[in-house]
């Protein structure tokens, strides 16, 4: 349905995004991830049609697109500013695609009714944006950039501005629309959650180029370098340095002066070369038995969890923070007291590590 090969912006001598290549198929969903400046929306803009790249090419349905204007290449886009007409009622909002096309008068109307209805906004087509609270809002930009049925949406960071709650409810409601129609959508956002939980796929991009593209259970649980890892979900990074591998093929990484077990390294490692691993708060265990003592420096209530932070001296005094859903029996010791914490070698996720002076 859609392919980017090799496309390159710059400006200046500044790189917005370099030889950036995907293919998307029709009816998934693909999110674009990054923090700011990593190059996701000068991609988007460049498959919108608002700016030319100065490499590359892009194609809809294998037709290259470069020199179609936007309005030529029948592509939906919810922008982050919304952009809808003040003036207009949200049934009019929905309308002006229509018009601009050329639509006949006889089908408008239906059709509008018919895409309210689709994002719950059925018998308020009426009302003016000002009435509308935001998350109706961003219904009504929904509904404005599917009415026209396009082959492809762009979505441009559209719940950045809303609260937490009302962005994680629209979050399930985009994905409903887009399953229900199987249109073919491109999302960019910075958010985490959100392209975990809305994507197919997800393509990370950090400095102008892609990471990593995978699906979201890949992309979270076998990143593919230490930047992927460290921009998904609260990761703890643990400095050692390479010993060499076991039988079984796994890492010995020695960490503060304590060897350990790590996953089987992705790329080779020389004998004493510095190594990261990488954990995820959430596979750290929390309690007794064999393990790490830790001393417990902090714990900061979330509601459903408590994030620990913790120190452990057999590890050169290396700081982790793990997550407690629960907490083990009894009550939690305060600050300054003492825990144990675990984890499977598997957790561990060893990554080229910067050069480091010394041993670890």
């Amino acid at each position: 349905m859609v392919r980017v090969a090799g496309v390159t912006k710059r400006y200046g001598s500044a790189v917005a995004c370099e030889d950036v290549s995907f293919e998307l198929e029709r009816g998934r969903f693909l999110t674009v991830l990054g923090p700011s400046g990593s190059g996701k929306t000068t991609i988007l803009r460049a498959i919108a049609g608002f700016l030319t790249p100065d490499q590359g090419r892009i194609e809809v349905h294998g037709i290259p697109v470069e020199a179609l204007p936007p309005y030529r290449r029948k592509v939906g886009m919810v922008f982050q500013k919304l952009a809808l007409f003040p003036h207009l009622t949200a049934a009019g909002n929905v309308a002006y695609p229509l018009r601009m096309r050329h639509f006949p008068k006889a089908e408008i109307r239906p059709r509008v009714e018919r895409y309210l209805e689709l994002v719950q906004l059925g018998g308020l087509g009426e009302r003016r944006i000002q009435e509308l609270s935001g998350g109706q809002q961003q219904r009504v930009a929904i509904a404005r950039a599917l009415v026209f049925e396009p082959d492809l949406l762009l979505l441009d960071e559209p719940l950045a501005a809303l609260d937490r709650k009302l962005r994680e409810e629209m979050q399930l409601e985009f994905r409903r629309i887009q399953q229900e129609l199987g249109v073919t959508t491109i999302n960019v956002t910075h958010d985490q959650r959100e392209a975990l939980v809305m994507s197919d796929r997800i393509l990370v991009m950090a400095n102008g180029r892609v990471r990593q593209d995978a699906p979201p259970e890949i992309t979270y649980g076998r990143p593919a370098d230490r930047f992927v890892a460290g921009f998904l979900g609260l990761t703890n990074f643990l400095p050692g340095s390479f010993l060499g591998q076991d039988a079984d093929g796994r890492a010995r990484v020695l960490v503060g002066g304590t060897e350990l077990l790590a996953r089987a390294p992705a790329t080779a490692l020389a004998p004493g070369a510095p190594v990261d691993l990488a954990i995820r708060a959430e596979r750290i265990r929390l309690g007794s038995g064999s393990g790490h003592q830790a001393v417990l420096e902090e714990v900061i209530f979330e509601g459903d969890r408590r994030v620990l932070g913790v120190r452990l001296p057999d590890l050169g005094d290396l700081r982790l923070q793990l997550f407690d859903m629960g907490g083990p029996e009894g009550p939690l010791p305060q600050p300054g007291g003492t825990v144990t914490v675990a984890w499977s070698p598997d957790d561990l996720l060893p990554f080229p590590g910067a050069s480091r002076g010394g041993n670890q």
